[in-house]
Parts: structure tokens; C-alpha cells; sequence
């Protein structure tokens, strides 16, 4: 298999991602959003080798064909995405205890 996907944030995922390094950096200190930024691009090597790792669930749930769900290791994160025909699509990478329908609902839009 060996060949990768290239992985590509939204807008949205980055600022998902610049917040939640944010709280991390505040609420915790700066090694702890390093270590976040960390399990992210972990999160993102693994999908980009093995797409279909994610969970369906969501997509089920919210009738999204196509959009799966990854975890990230130790911290409560999941990353929305979409296979495409030359690269991963990275929705969002939300906080796994919010409202994920609804910070999903407008992402469809987002470029």
C-alpha cells in the first residue's frame, strides 16, 4: 500500500487547531499544546497512510456520505474528514464533548 494521501486543512480545521493549541498553551503550558500539535500531525500520517481508519459513525448519523472520524491519542479530538481523489479533505478537528452536529452544520460550505 505504502503510498500516502496528502492532507489538506480547511480553514476551519486550522482554526480548530490554532484554538485548541491556544487552551492547551493557557489552561496547561506550552509543552502540552506541543505535545497536542504533535498527536495532530501523528493523527494526520496515519489517515493520510490508511484513509478508511476513520469511523463512519458521523457520517451515518448526520447523512454525510464519505465523512469519516479520526481520534487523536491522548486528548479528547476528533478529525472530520473526506477522501478525495488526490488528497484527504480535513473538515474540522473538534473537541470531542462538543455539539458535533452542530459545528459540523456549516462546514460544508467552508472552502
Amino acid at each position: 500500500m505504502g503510498e500516502r494521501s496528502r492532507v489538506v486543512p480547511r480553514r476551519l480545521a486550522t482554526e480548530d487547531l490554532r484554538a485548541a493549541a491556544a487552551h492547551y498553551a493557557t489552561a496547561a503550558d506550552v509543552a502540552t499544546a506541543r505535545r497536542f500539535i504533535e498527536a495532530v500531525e501523528q493523527a494526520f500520517t496515519a489517515i493520510a497512510r490508511q484513509p478508511g481508519i476513520g469511523s463512519p459513525r458521523y457520517a451515518v448519523d448526520l447523512d454525510w456520505p464519505g465523512l469519516r472520524a479520526h481520534p487523536l491519542r491522548r486528548f479528547p479530538h476528533l478529525i472530520f474528514y473526506l477522501e478525495q481523489t488526490d488528497h484527504l479533505d480535513v473538515l474540522r478537528v473538534l473537541h470531542a464533548h462538543r455539539d458535533i452536529t452542530a459545528s459540523l452544520q456549516d462546514t460544508a460550505t467552508d472552502a
